[in-house]
Parts: C-alpha cells; sequence; structure tokens
C-alpha cells in the first residue's frame, strides 16, 4: 500500500468538493482524509495501491463540476504507514 499527501488549490472549499473527493475515494478503494485548511487549501491523505491512487489523483485535479483545481502538490512517501483505526475514507470538519 502506497501513501500520498495532496494539497489543493483553487476554487476548492465551499463547493462540496470534500464530498467529491470522498466518492471518488471509495470508486476506486482508496482510504484517507480530506479537509479543508484556513489558507483555502484542501488537504488530502490517501492510501491505495499505486494504480488507484494515480487515477483518484488524475480525478483531483479534474475536480468537480462547481470547482476549479488550480493547482495539486503531491507528496509521495512509501514510508508513511497508515493509522491503525483509518479503515475508510473521512470527511475532516
Amino acid at each position: 500500500m502506497q501513501y500520498v499527501k495532496l494539497i489543493v488549490s483553487g476554487r476548492v472549499q465551499m463547493v462540496r468538493f470534500r464530498v467529491f473527493v470522498r466518492k471518488i475515494a471509495i470508486k476506486l478503494d482508496v482510504i484517507g482524509t480530506v479537509e479543508n485548511k484556513a489558507d483555502g487549501t484542501v488537504l488530502i491523505h490517501a492510501w491505495g495501491e499505486k494504480r488507484s491512487l494515480v487515477k483518484f489523483i488524475e480525478n483531483i485535479y479534474n475536480g468537480s463540476t462547481l470547482s476549479r483545481v488550480d493547482n495539486v502538490t503531491e507528496f509521495w512517501d512509501n514510508k508513511k504507514y497508515i493509522v491503525s483505526d483509518l479503515r475508510e475514507f473521512r470527511i475532516i470538519h
């Protein structure tokens, strides 16, 4: 299982972007979290098979109907292990 941290900027808050991210994650069998940050970005922590994560990131770049993704910064880390109690993809409020 691989890990990637994503920082997404653009019009990604107040447009149901986190719901979109969770829906894509569930479809691709990716687990992790998504949360809005005070600076207007969205932070995503995701674990999954490499192929699923690549497809997940492609969907993030495309964004949802109401969002506009300007940039996605990717931080891959093969050594970061999953949090033991995390078994799904969660929206952090």
